[in-house]
C-alpha cells in the first residue's frame, strides 16, 4: 500500500519547507525542486492553507509558509485535508460492508495492517519527519 499522490506531494512539500526553516516558498520554486506538477500543487497549497496548516503570502516575495507549529501537523490531518482518510478505513477489496459480523475474503488479514496504519498516520506528526535522517523529500 502506498499514498494517494495527493498526499505524497503535500508532505513532500511541507517536509521540505520545514527542512528550510519556514520562510516563505513559492509554488514554482517548490514545484521545480520536488518535481511536482505546479498546478496540482497550487491547488494542494490552497486546500492546505484553507485548513490553517499554511498561510499564503502576497507580493512580489510571496508564496506560502507553514503557520502552526510541526509538533501539531500530524500526517493523517495532511492525509484527510488533501484526499479524506476514508480511503484508508474502507475494505480493501472495496466491499461497502465489511466488518467482523460481514468479512470479505482479506478482512482478517488486512484490518490489523490497516489500523497500524492509521495509528502511524495519526502518531506521526511534521517535526518528526523533519528531523528524520532521511535526505530524499
Amino acid at each position: 500500500m502506498r499514498l494517494y499522490k495527493s498526499s505524497e506531494y503535500a508532505i513532500r512539500c511541507l517536509v521540505s519547507m520545514a527542512h528550510s526553516g519556514g520562510g516563505v516558498h513559492s509554488v514554482k520554486s517548490l514545484s521545480d525542486n520536488l518535481g511536482i506538477p505546479y498546478k496540482f500543487l497550487g491547488r494542494l497549497m490552497s486546500r492546505l492553507g484553507s485548513e490553517g496548516v499554511v498561510e499564503s503570502v502576497k507580493g512580489k516575495a510571496g508564496g506560502y509558509r507553514i503557520v502552526r507549529p510541526l509538533e501539531d501537523i500530524r500526517l493523517a490531518e495532511i492525509v484527510d485535508i488533501v484526499e479524506g482518510l476514508e480511503s484508508y478505513e474502507r475494505c480493501i477489496l472495496g466491499f461497502d460492508r465489511c466488518d467482523e459480523k460481514n468479512p470479505c475474503p482479506m478482512h482478517e488479514f488486512w484490518s490489523g495492517h490497516k489500523d497500524g496504519i492509521l495509528e502511524m498516520l495519526k502518531s506521526t506528526t511534521l517535526a518528526q519527519l523533519a528531523e528524520s535522517e532521511g535526505k530524499k523529500i
